[in-house]
């Protein structure tokens, strides 16, 4: 974890930089000293399920083990949504390694040394930076955070497959008083291989991530604003954009609210998000829109 304390104007800044959730995972297992002055009750392990989900401590291992919850949905509205693309097509090459990938039996049993199987990316593509917010308000409902996450996902796999290369980093930006915090966590850097889907799961879908994780993060802080007290607002995109100095171009996946998402049927949650993107020049929205029921 890298933390840097900026001031700008009359706002202190606290940039929070984890460099993957490995870096995450082994900053909260250090269980990192708590701001007690800030923060008397920590929400990170008091909040109940119905609003935070499963504990800190469980939260903690879906980093690593990975998360389950919904998991098989999304594969099957992935899959019936895959050819709404337009002009798809697999940016990726099928390759026998020494590492990596899957294990090919015969060629294990034969002893070949290149016995694993795996995808390479086969051609450069234009490169995407794409911001999701892990923040949202507090009444934001479980479906509507897990149908937000399941259609970046498939967003973000179909650009890949057309050839894209996706710089995707996942944000929390909120403020209190005088203070902003910016916590990030890559997901997956320009130079890394095809986005694995299963490892970016968690932080897109499982309201644990923001209620558990980041708020355990937060309470870890040298803050002084009374950040205790719903620990933090929200920012909205313009602000995000105007504040980072983010591009036209970068996209930006705000909060369900913003997007319009009501997390009541994933193929309209998808279209609200394709359009909120400016991404309608490259999804047959027709298609997919068809699926609905």
């Amino acid at each position: 974890m890298k933390l840097n304390i900026e001031k700008r104007d009359y706002i202190t800044l606290y940039n929070v930089l984890f460099d993957d959730l490995t870096d995450l995972y082994y900053y909260l297992k250090s269980n990192p000293r708590v701001n007690d002055r800030i923060f008397e009750e920590q929400a990170s392990l008091k909040k109940n399920s119905n609003f935070a989900g499963d504990s800190l401590e469980k939260a903690i291992e879906y980093i690593i083990d990975g998360y389950e919850y919904g998991f098989d949905n999304f594969l099957i509205a992935s899959e019936r949504m895959q050819h709404a693309t337009i002009d798809t097509s697999d940016n990726r090459d099928l390759r026998r390694g020494l590492y990596g990938g899957i294990p090919l039996a015969p060629l294990v049993a034969a002893e070949v040394p290149d016995c694993m199987l795996r995808y390479d990316r086969s051609r450069t593509g234009v490169v995407r930076n794409m911001y999701f917010s892990l923040s949202y308000p507090h009444y934001t409902e479980r479906e509507e955070i897990f149908n937000r996450g399941l259609a970046t996902l498939y967003i973000m796999d179909a650009l890949e497959k057309k050839g894209d290369i996706i710089n995707f980093v996942a944000k929390e930006v909120a403020e209190c008083g005088y203070e902003i915090v910016n916590i990030e966590v890559v997901l997956k850097k320009p130079s890394d291989m095809m986005l694995d889907i299963k490892k970016c799961y968690f932080p897109l879908v499982g309201r644990e991530f923001l209620r558990r994780l980041l708020f355990r993060v937060k309470e870890s802080l040298p803050f002084e604003e009374e950040w205790s007290d719903g620990y933090g607002r929200t920012l909205e995109e313009k602000k995000v954009r105007r504040f980072f100095n983010l591009k036209d171009t970068d996209l930006v996946v705000s909060t369900p609210d913003e997007i319009g998402i009501s997390g009541e049927n994933i193929y309209k949650d998808t279209i609200k998000l394709i359009k909120n993107l400016n991404l309608e020049e490259e999804f047959d929205i027709p298609k997919i829109k068809k699926l609905i029921r």
